[in-house]
């Protein structure tokens, strides 16, 4: 018996019975309408309750979180896509743009010169075996596309169509020492023929070569095709004038020039077919 009595179960069991009673007489003497039971149940299990509550409430604020950050999470998928769609259409807007454009200067260029045959063409890359600035085309033989074409951006000269392809052609832009284009200074009349060499094609420039040491042609004059030859039409813009040099070899002079593009930076073209004149030298 003794042995029972010492067992730590039975210790907790008596003192909690003690309570019981203890509040049980507490709760007659007080003369309270609660039942003393009811009291002791109460102070027992009321924080056990309040705990119940507040991990139930805790569990209930995860689970709106939860249920949140997936409505957000979808949300903002959905968002990302509206932005997608919008950028698409944004580019194919600036890329119609970009063609009116185009096709205006195209327009413009046939207007004032109604003998071309004009046909579009898109830059593809440049010439990686030309170390000078050759371009690639979209156009070629099946387009109607022939060597010594020329190649023009508005009413500008980009350059002339070297090799042709079915499908692609190759241009030299301006800015190749293989170039060479009778032209003539739009005030003055001079005329010389306009190239260029290593050096100034790496500084994007053109020489109008061929000067007298008298020339009266300076810098802010602009340079156009002569006609002469019969590979270019005539009044085609190759660029402005920025500098004029006195040769240091004989009694010449040269102009630097500045093409009236950014032959490195275009994207599409017009290759002049046939014109008036073309092939007559």
């Amino acid at each position: 018996m003794r042995q029972f009595l010492k067992n730590t179960p039975v210790k907790v069991f008596a003192v909690i019975l003690a309570a019981l009673l203890f509040g049980a007489v507490f709760a007659s003497v007080s003369q309270n309408d609660t039942s003393p039971v009811t009291k002791v149940v109460s102070v027992v299990f009321t924080p056990l309750q309040k705990a119940t509550a507040f991990v139930s409430e805790k569990l209930h604020a995860f689970g709106a979180s939860f249920a949140s950050a997936n409505t957000y999470r979808a949300e903002n998928e959905a968002l990302r896509q509206q932005v997608a769609e919008y950028q698409a259409k944004l580019v194919d807007y600036d890329e119609i743009k970009h063609k009116i454009t185009s096709y205006e200067e195209m327009l413009g260029v046939k207007a004032d010169n109604r003998d071309y045959a004009l046909a579009p063409a898109n830059i593809i890359g440049a010439d990686a075996a030309d170390q000078f600035t050759s371009l690639m085309i979209d156009k070629g033989s099946n387009d109607d596309i022939s060597v010594n074409d020329p190649v023009i951006c508005g009413g500008y000269l980009v350059g002339i169509v070297k090799k042709v392809n079915p499908t692609y052609s190759v241009v030299l832009s301006l800015l190749n020492p293989q170039i060479n284009v009778s032209a003539i200074e739009s005030k003055t009349r001079e005329t010389a023929y306009v190239t260029t060499d290593s050096e100034q094609s790496k500084n994007g420039a053109c020489i109008m070569a061929g000067l007298e040491r008298t020339t009266l042609i300076a810098p802010g004059g602009i340079i156009i095709t002569s006609g002469i030859g019969g590979i270019y039409p005539k009044g085609l813009i190759i660029g402005t004038v920025t500098q004029v040099v006195e040769s240091e070899y004989d009694l010449t002079s040269y102009a630097i020039v500045e093409p009236g593009v950014d032959l490195r930076g275009l994207e599409d073209v017009f290759v002049i077919t046939d014109f008036r004149g073309q092939g007559i030298e």
